[in-house]
């Protein structure tokens, strides 16, 4: 090898030297820091994701909240009767979360009509827990009567009545009904007067085949 060759030789710094020279430390200080970026970046992508998750449960509100096949959740319907401007969304009675829920004024009947009607046409049960909201406010001595009917206004069972943070369990037989007719009353329990200004909501209000 001629002496320009060696020359030319020592002058090319190589991998191994270009590594271990002040721009390529540089650069590869760079890769790692972007590199451990990156990963923390992936890993709070991670966990806000779970925490939404968690919390899109905890409300009731996790995704694929489906009825059962043939089944419908009222709060999916139409109201085809809708005096006391029903409201679909998720509520919690008494510490517990409903995600498929329907919620109404506490006023009475309007009339004839009741508060609430829909169309059950086909179907056969009825289930939902009826309760007052745990984020109603002055509803501390409030009792509520619900009353379920046919479109005839023959009553569907007993009239059922709760109170905040006692909510029941209503299961009805609905076969041969057109419409079901939906009426609650309120009642302050220790003056015995008449309370319409709060809510009743039917949780996870469902019919079935």
């Amino acid at each position: 090898m001629s002496a320009t060759q060696q020359a030319q030789q020592r002058q090319r710094p190589g991998v191994v030297g270009w590594l271990t020279s002040a721009g390529g430390v540089v650069a590869i200080v760079a890769v790692v820091v972007a590199a451990a970026a990156l990963t923390v970046a992936v890993r709070e992508a991670m966990r806000v994701s779970q925490l939404t998750t968690e919390l899109r449960q905890q409300h009731g509100q996790a995704p694929g909240s489906m009825a059962p096949q043939g089944s419908a959740y009222l709060s999916n319907l139409q109201a085809t009767v809708d005096n006391a401007d029903d409201q679909n969304a998720p509520q919690v009675i008494s510490a517990k979360s409903y995600p498929n829920s329907v919620t109404f004024g506490c006023a009475g009947p309007y009339g004839a009509q009741p508060d609430e009607a829909f169309d059950v046409v086909g179907y056969r049960l009825f289930t939902a827990v009826v309760g007052i909201p745990d984020d109603a406010i002055d509803a501390t001595s409030l009792a509520e009567t619900v009353v379920f009917a046919s479109q005839a206004g023959a009553r569907l069972g007993a009239p059922v009545t709760v109170s905040l943070g006692h909510p029941a369990t209503v299961r009805l037989v609905i076969g041969g009904v057109t419409q079901l007719e939906i009426t609650c009353t309120g009642v302050n329990a220790q003056t015995r007067q008449a309370e319409d200004t709060n809510d009743v909501t039917l949780g996870n209000a469902l019919i079935s085949p």
